[in-house]
C-alpha cells in the first residue's frame, strides 16, 4: 500500500482521541473553535450518537494518520444530518473533502435516507463552495452556537419533499 493511499472506514473506538484532536485543530484552522462545550458531546460518544442510532461515522487515513472524517446522524427515516465533516488542515486542497462527502452520501443512500441536511458557518467559504458544487441547496441562514450559519439540503433519491418539510427539520429552535 502506498503512503499516499487513502483508506476510508467506519469509526472504531480506538479513533476517539484522533477524531477529537482533528475536530479541534480543523475548527481552529477555520476560525470556529470556541471553548469546549456540550455542543461537542457527540464526539465523545460517536458509537451511540451516530452508528447505533442508524447513521454512520467515517474516518479516512493515509498510513496511520487520520486525515478526514464525517458523520451521518439520523433526523427521521428519510433525513440524515451531515455532521463533523473535517479535513486535516495539512491535507487541504487534495480533494479529501469531496471524497469524504461522496462516501457519506453513498452511505446515506445505502441506509435508506432520501435527504441530507447540514449547516456550515458563513466564514467557511471553502465548505460552502464544496457543498454547493456537490448539489446542496441553501435553505436559510441563522445563528447556531453563536455563529452565523447557512443551512443546506440535498435530495438523494425519490420525489421532492414539500419545502416546509425541510424547514421543519432544520429548526433553529431545536438545533441538532
Amino acid at each position: 500500500m502506498s503512503q499516499d493511499e487513502v483508506i476510508f472506514r467506519r469509526f472504531e473506538s480506538g479513533d476517539t482521541d484522533d477524531v477529537w484532536h482533528m475536530h479541534r485543530s480543523a475548527s481552529e484552522d477555520v476560525g470556529v473553535r470556541g471553548p469546549e462545550g456540550a455542543w461537542e458531546d457527540d464526539l465523545r460518544n460517536i458509537g451511540e450518537v451516530y452508528i447505533a442510532s442508524g447513521g454512520d461515522f467515517v474516518v479516512a487515513h493515509i498510513g496511520s494518520r487520520l486525515v478526514a472524517m464525517g458523520g451521518l446522524k439520523p433526523v427521521d427515516g428519510d433525513v440524515a444530518e451531515l455532521k463533523r465533516m473535517r479535513v486535516d488542515p495539512a491535507f487541504h486542497r487534495r480533494g479529501l473533502g469531496r471524497r469524504i462527502l461522496s462516501e457519506l452520501e453513498s452511505l446515506a443512500g445505502a441506509l435508506g435516507f432520501k435527504w441530507i441536511i447540514l449547516d456550515t458557518t458563513k466564514i467557511q467559504v471553502g465548505a460552502q463552495r464544496l457543498y454547493e458544487t456537490a448539489g446542496y441547496v441553501r435553505r436559510k441562514e441563522g445563528m447556531l452556537h453563536g455563529y452565523a450559519v447557512i443551512f443546506y439540503h440535498k435530495r438523494l433519491t425519490g420525489r421532492d419533499a414539500p419545502p416546509h418539510m425541510i424547514d421543519d427539520i432544520v429548526s433553529l429552535d431545536n438545533p441538532v
